[in-house]
């Protein structure tokens, strides 16, 4: 049973699948407390699905591409639950702030968005993502060399993009083309 906040069918709006159409699973619960938080659902209310009642859901939908989200999903051991999903030909991304890789290894994708840019975890994702603001301190983000994408995410409203930030990380990645570009498309198309 896993604690279900809401599955919701939209395009992906942030990283290397940016305009994918993708199911959401938002699962209840995070370790951190961010304030800048885009989504207060996963604090709020939830419910206990199982693995059965889950894929009736999402199979309503025409996408293979899942994209598990929270809160914080990697507080729970997701493996079982991945190769459920990937038997049936999804395709699984996460997006996690690094808490607990072990618990989703068997996924396609994991999107790393690390709040702590003084310890950043070395390998179990497939891609990191910054969320910055034009009065962060970017020098960390400039001296990681990966062949894995690294995306600077402006640190937006809660329902709209904020321009300063925005036009920051456009010019932070223009200055240093091994970084890449996230927007949160949503909020410019303003789709869930």
């Amino acid at each position: 049973m896993l604690k279900v906040v809401e599955i919701f069918y939209s395009l992906q709006g942030e990283g290397a699948f940016c305009g994918v159409p993708s199911i959401f699973i938002r699962l209840h619960g995070c370790n951190l407390a961010c304030s800048f938080c885009d989504d207060a659902l996963h604090k709020g209310e939830f419910e206990l699905y199982d693995y059965g009642k889950i894929l009736d859901i999402i199979k309503e939908y025409p996408s293979k591409q899942i994209i598990i989200t929270g809160g914080e999903p990697t507080l729970y051991d997701l493996n079982e639950f991945i190769n459920f999903l990937q038997k049936r030909d999804y395709f699984v991304c996460i997006e996690s702030n690094g808490y607990g890789f072990e618990n989703v290894k068997n996924a396609n994708w994991i999107t790393y968005s690390p709040k702590d840019w003084d310890d950043i975890k070395e390998d179990g994702w497939s891609e990191l993502k910054f969320i910055v603001s034009k009065d962060s301190d970017v020098q960390k983000i400039v001296d990681l060399k990966s062949q894995k994408p690294i995306f600077v995410q402006p640190l937006n409203f809660f329902d709209k993009p904020n321009k300063q930030n925005l036009d920051f990380c456009i010019d932070l990645v223009k200055k240093y083309p091994h970084l890449k570009l996230s927007i949160q498309m949503h909020k410019f198309l303003g789709v869930r």
